[in-house]
């Protein structure tokens, strides 16, 4: 079972840090879960290290003692194997070009930096930074202008060199993240076919949004937390919706697992 973080776990829009209490409920039922031989891990286009520790704040373990699929889909970890699942050729030559960019703005390059939800501090009005722990994917910190001339300038190389990729800035364009594929949520919907498949077990995708929908892969069932905004078809063929939002609406979903209406409890 695998949580999404940003706009379920944590709202959508960067902040700092939550403190572990607000997960008191969920880290309850996920150890009622862990005792049944359901595992609850995390999926996230955060890197692997820092969602590591954000498991250890929501209550699910100790790392690598529960699952994440972390970079969107590109690393898998499931207990101490990690694995790269979609390897990124042009990663090195897209940082180049990144700071060509940065140096037209005149910016200064920080130390790489993690997510202000992950306790990052984004980088000064005057400097821009990569993101930290990335394996195979890019994230690229800084002001506005430059996120989105960064944006522009690696969607027309993309296409002169014939890269795919995709490029997508973030809320309010204070970052930009980057990714071994033209549609982002494909490496998703590849990981967790692939994790299904290869560890003969049953999937449960909880999340909020479209991106977080897994259609037609063998062993991977979707959840959503209410309020979420997907379309009617994908509302009405998701396996449970809560009505509830946030943080309530993923303690309902793991209750309801715990009651065994999921897939998940009949394996």
């Amino acid at each position: 079972m695998l949580l999404d973080v940003n706009g379920t776990l944590v709202p959508s829009l960067p902040g700092p840090p939550p403190d572990a209490a607000v997960f008191h409920r969920v880290a309850r039922l996920a150890r009622l879960l862990d005792a049944a031989g359901v595992r609850v891990g995390l999926c996230s286009d955060s890197p692997l290290e820092q969602l590591w520790g954000f498991g250890r704040v929501v209550g699910l373990g100790t790392p690598p003692g529960f699952p994440v699929v972390a970079e969107n889909g590109n690393v898998v970890a499931v207990g101490a194997a990690v694995r790269v699942m979609t390897p990124f050729p042009a990663r090195q030559r897209i940082r180049t070009e990144v700071e060509a960019v940065a140096s037209a703005h005149r910016l200064g390059r920080a130390e790489d930096v993690t997510a202000p939800e992950f306790g990052g501090v984004p980088p000064a009005c005057h400097e821009w930074a990569f993101g930290a722990n990335r394996r195979a994917s890019v994230s690229v910190f800084g002001p506005p202008e430059f996120i989105g001339a960064a944006e522009r300038h690696l969607t027309g190389w993309a296409v002169r060199h014939r890269v795919d990729m995709s490029v997508e800035p973030g809320p309010g364009r204070t970052y930009l993240g980057i990714h071994p594929y033209a549609r982002t949520h494909l490496g998703k919907r590849r990981a967790l076919a692939r994790l299904a498949r290869e560890e003969h077990r049953h999937v449960l995708m909880v999340g909020n949004s479209p991106a977080d929908w897994v259609p037609d892969a063998p062993g991977v069932t979707c959840a959503f937390v209410g309020d979420a905004d997907i379309p009617d078809d994908v509302r009405e063929a998701a396996w449970y919706v809560s009505g509830r939002a946030g943080l309530d609406g993923v303690a309902d979903i793991l209750d309801q697992v715990i009651r065994r209406r999921s897939p998940l409890s009949a394996e």
